[in-house]
């Protein structure tokens, strides 16, 4: 038997056993898109190098034929999945290369030429010869040139996709490069082909894939693993073998810490103290260069090859926005507890004293001075309200993100501050209408206030000469309604949302100060809601939803207050 005709089909059994065993090790890629296209890459060529073969051992010319043009058109598919394949790994997506469409519709087009071939003969056509052996002798067209032509420039997209990627990983993938490179090497069989007996003029590309799947899967696939997640990040990335010793890194890594270069099989914790060797590293690093400080925040992972754990990752991301804004949120918290300190105590017990000395005054103030009296009274009490309107904004809002919220009855909060309000506000008819129904709400120890602020609220921006307010309750399934409606001028639509600062944040809101914006903080933070409506047939009427506790408290009185808190 001839040694080349032998030599050709032991090239392409080892080639189609190649891509075939492969895929077995291909399932443990953990990307999906990159093991779906290398498998179908695999897959397709090894039924190249199987169509291959077959066109070599057929015993009829007619049966040569049909392996050759199956052999060309699982070769086209091939380029595609070849494309695919090298756009997952580089992390694009497949269907958004170039042109991704009017490729598609091209191949598809091209193999219905192939498989019509036997038609109109633009592909190639054939005949059987003796030398070197007898085979099928394929003379190729211009067709079959200026479809290879193309099928190489695709393929070269892919190969330009991954040397890339390889740059920008900046771990140590020669080898993979090297491997990559393998896979275009037949170019030269097939050059040989035309122009010398040696070799046949047929494709040999299935061989250089063989080479390329056994390089990675078998022997490369942990840096191809490393690769492939070094290069879909821009953050830093090292990784440690089961010794914590540094076996890979890529060029981010290495220009944040220059000390890395030639360090692979030292010691992490000998490399960069900063990062701790032991299985949980800092979650931080501060580094200052040349005056400038950032902030780094470390995430480990352990790293999985197939179904085993190979060592771990480190990825050093650059937080140093958020870490600075994380502590200018700390130092205005600081700020805000230092001035609710200043509220709560030093100008609520000056205006206590303010307003105890004014008492004094009361009997000893002749008829024109008992004018200017009550009114430093009104000012001082109005003054001890908005510093406690002050402290219950500043402890929501410098408060837990999420309070912890319970039942909270809402009948005697409500009652207490209605009542409260009429005595602070004797000139006004404040009234409830119907019963409240004995339920608990879910909210905290604040919900008082987001009562308080919308009566007072109520009463002081009315313009007739008594204020009339009407509270109503109705229980519905999951939640409980108050509306506190009043006489007032009521609140043009434009300026609905406005009033409760939306849009809008601190004390220069267009809200009616801070009082309604406030309340919404608060009913915010007891995840129900607050809306104000035109009432009928004028004034406004304030809208409270508050979701229902799923077990009633026990019916308690609040402790009486001064009204003037």
């Amino acid at each position: 038997m001839n040694l080349l005709f032998l030599g050709h089909v032991l090239a392409f059994v080892l080639a189609a056993l190649g891509c075939f065993v492969s895929l077995k090790r291909v399932q443990a890629i953990a990307h999906d898109g990159t093991r779906r296209g290398l498998t179908v890459f695999l897959l397709t060529s090894g039924l190249w190098a199987g169509a291959n073969l077959g066109y070599l051992v057929a015993a009829s010319p007619l049966a040569k034929r049909a392996f050759y043009v199956f052999g060309l058109v699982v070769g086209l598919i091939a380029v595609a999945a070849w494309l695919s394949f090298c756009a997952a790994y580089t992390g694009r997506s497949p269907r958004q290369l170039p042109y991704a469409r009017l490729v598609s519709g091209i191949i598809l087009v091209l193999i219905a030429v192939k498989l019509t071939n036997p038609l109109h003969h633009l592909y190639f056509t054939a005949a059987m010869v003796a030398t070197p052996f007898p085979h099928l002798e394929i003379q190729h067209g211009i067709m079959h040139w200026t479809v290879l032509g193309l099928a190489y420039a695709l393929s070269f997209v892919g190969f330009y996709m991954l040397l890339e990627h390889f740059h920008y990983a900046g771990t140590d993938t020669r080898p993979l490069a090297v491997l990559v490179m393998l896979t275009a090497l037949p170019v030269g069989a097939n050059i040989i082909g035309v122009t010398s007996p040696w070799l046949l003029a047929i494709t040999y590309e299935p061989i250089g894939v063989a080479t390329f799947a056994l390089g990675v899967v078998f022997v490369y696939f942990d840096r191809f693993q490393r690769a492939h997640r070094a290069g879909e990040i821009d953050d830093a990335v090292l990784f440690l073998d089961q010794d914590n010793q540094i076996r890979d890194y890529n060029q981010t890594a290495c220009d944040l810490f220059p000390q890395l270069s030639g360090t692979t099989g030292k010691s992490l914790e000998t490399v960069l103290p900063m990062i701790d060797g032991n299985e949980t590293p800092p979650e931080t690093v501060t580094l200052t260069r040349d005056g400038d400080t950032k902030y780094y925040r470390i995430a480990s992972a352990p790293f999985i090859a197939g179904n085993s754990e190979t060592g771990r990752s480190i990825v050093i991301s650059d937080v140093s926005e958020a870490e600075q804004y994380r502590r200018d949120l700390e130092r205005k918290t600081e700020q805000l507890e230092v001035l609710n300190r200043i509220v709560r105590h030093d100008i609520r017990n000056d205006m206590t004293v303010i307003r105890g000395w004014a008492e004094t005054l009361e009997g000893r103030v002749d008829d024109e001075g008992r004018d200017a009296l009550e009114r430093v009274l009104r000012a001082a009490d109005h003054t001890m309200k908005l510093t406690k309107d002050a402290r219950d904004y500043i402890e929501a809002i410098a408060g837990e993100q999420q309070p912890e919220l319970k039942s909270v009855t809402l009948r005697s909060h409500l009652k207490a501050e209605v009542d409260t309000a009429q005595e602070s506000h004797p000139d006004a008819e404040i009234q409830i209408s119907g019963n409240i129904p004995a339920v608990g709400v879910c909210a905290t120890e604040m919900l008082p206030s987001v009562f308080r602020n919308l009566l007072s609220n109520a009463v002081q921006h009315n313009d007739k000469a008594t204020a009339k307010i009407t509270v109503r309750v109705e229980e519905r399934d999951e939640s409980a309604v108050v509306q506190i409606a009043d006489n007032g001028p009521g609140i043009p639509d434009k300026q609905k949302e406005a009033i409760f600062g939306k849009g809008e944040k601190g004390l220069e809101s267009e809200g009616s100060g801070i009082g309604l914006y406030l309340v919404q903080t608060l009913v915010e933070q007891f995840n129900g809601a607050v809306r104000v409506e035109d009432n009928d047939p004028e004034g406004a009427v304030f809208t409270i939803e508050l979701q229902k506790a799923e077990e009633r408290p026990t019916e308690t009185e609040p402790s009486q207050r001064n009204p003037a808190l």
